[in-house]
């Protein structure tokens, strides 16, 4: 018999398979992002009902198959209710996870990716005045470029071509270094934030090649 796994993640999305499975992708601290069979998941009664939904993070047993993962038992860590509760942010949040995702690959530890997630679910929840979502976006997307390793060089104060203002570039350069406990810790002025929001956008549209979804969710709201 196949030994037992646990790991520590996200659930990031699950599509029905037959009449009570789910197929769920997770991304995970230690093996980076995986797919798994959720026998019975659908059902009313399951006990794996709750923790397979998206946005919910959880430790997650599993045992390892030819081509999938089977889920066996989920201890649930947070399932961001409150997120939940306001359409705005929890498309944020959706939004969040497909970024994380096209990034994130099958056999490669990515503790910092989850706990990135975490945290920028608990700013978007906490909805803190200076904290728009759009700002939070912006940390997320440049954090994300860090981890990821394509932060982009801006020590001559310059990018795509456009001088920063000088307060721009300290705090995308305070993102890409800080820890992730104090990221979500800051403001800036109008004018500075605009341009830290819309480089992030342009940035990341240049290195990524498909079209998010929740992007076009949240221009719906």
């Amino acid at each position: 018999m196949t030994d037992e796994i646990e790991v520590s993640g996200v659930v990031v999305s699950g599509i029905p398979i037959g009449e009570y499975d789910k197929r769920i992708v997770i991304i995970t601290m230690e093996l980076g992002k995986i797919h798994a069979f959720a026998r019975g998941a659908r059902r009313t009664n399951s006990k794996l009902l709750a923790g397979t939904d998206p946005l919910t993070f959880g430790k997650f047993k599993l045992v390892s198959g030819r081509n999938a993962y089977t889920l066996t038992e989920v201890k649930i860590v947070n399932y961001f209710d409150e997120l939940k509760m306001d359409i705005e942010r929890v498309y944020y949040g959706f939004y969040f996870l497909e970024l994380a995702s096209y990034f994130s690959r099958e056999n490669i530890v990515e503790k910092a990716l989850v706990n990135l997630i975490y945290i920028a679910f608990k700013a978007l929840a906490a909805k803190i005045d200076i904290l728009t979502p759009d700002f939070i976006k912006a940390i997320f997307e440049w954090k994300i470029f860090a981890i990821e390793g394509i932060m982009p060089n801006i020590d001559g104060g310059i990018l795509l071509g456009k001088r920063l203002r000088p307060s721009t570039a300290y705090a995308i350069k305070t993102v890409s270094i800080g820890d992730l406990d104090k990221i979500f810790s800051f403001d800036l002025e109008l004018e500075s934030k605009k341009e830290f929001i819309k480089l992030a956008k342009e940035y990341r549209d240049l290195n990524t090649d498909i079209s998010f979804k929740s992007l076009e969710m949240i221009r719906e709201v």
